[in-house]
């Protein structure tokens, strides 16, 4: 099967650069402008909170220390808010203790500052491809809950028959009513799914009814980097 194109959906990414030092977010910025990422810029960890945007692909660099907020206080409320952003720490400071509890709420990088360039870009780079995959997945799932909500009773009850493998002269028994009758609602439910086929239909629908009990946080990016030896010399 072919990988789906995210490249239509890559000019909605950002990089979200949060650091106080003003060098440090313009050197960043023109570092992903070369590999043709957008990135805003903040010097303020409130002001990044309140401009955050959840309804776009997205990736932060957070800095560690910062006057108003330090970076496991930011990450803690942008947690709260907004639970599956990539978030990528750098410090200049070896913390062992930062990157457990950074760690624990969910980031997916740490790296202590001087950060080599091309480590730096493969993970951010990484890290928005992944969000901009979780971006189409909760955009499909979303189109498929308000088709769901579009069913009529009956077409739901269709639906769960199908959803537990039963056959049209099944479902008829199950229902009380004549096959002919769960023929037409069936073929009414696939079109109000936009489902081709009964395989699309239950992938579709276990996929999006599922969701709603899974957690979608990222795992950590592990490859070698200055991170390492913040855990290696503890």
């Amino acid at each position: 099967m072919l990988e789906p194109d995210w490249r239509p959906l890559s000019g909605l990414a950002t990089v979200y650069i949060v650091d106080d030092e003003a060098c440090v977010r313009d050197l960043t910025r023109l570092l992903l402008k070369t590999v043709g990422l957008e990135a805003t810029t903040f010097a303020s960890p409130v002001e990044f909170l309140e401009k955050f945007d959840p309804d776009r692909p997205s990736c932060v660099v957070l800095d560690l220390r910062m006057p108003e907020l330090n970076g496991i206080e930011t990450l803690a409320r942008l947690r709260e808010r907004h639970g599956t952003v990539p978030v990528i720490f750098r410090t200049g400071y070896s913390e062992l203790s930062a990157v457990i509890r950074a760690m624990k709420l969910g980031a997916v990088d740490f790296f202590e500052k001087p950060v080599s360039n091309d480590l730096l870009l493969e993970s951010i780079q990484h890290w928005i491809q992944y969000d901009i995959k979780a971006y189409e997945l909760r955009r499909q799932r979303k189109a498929t809950w308000a088709r769901l909500a579009k069913l009529s009773a009956r077409q739901r009850q269709v639906l769960d028959c199908v959803l537990n493998g039963m056959s049209n002269k099944e479902t008829a028994r199950h229902l009380g009513v004549s096959p002919k009758a769960i023929e037409i609602h069936r073929a009414l439910l696939m079109r109000k799914m936009e489902a081709s086929n009964v395989v699309k239909l239950v992938v579709k629908a276990i996929g999006c009814l599922n969701f709603a009990n899974q957690p979608d946080a990222p795992a950590p990016l592990l490859h070698s980097n200055k991170r390492s030896h913040l855990i290696d010399g503890a």
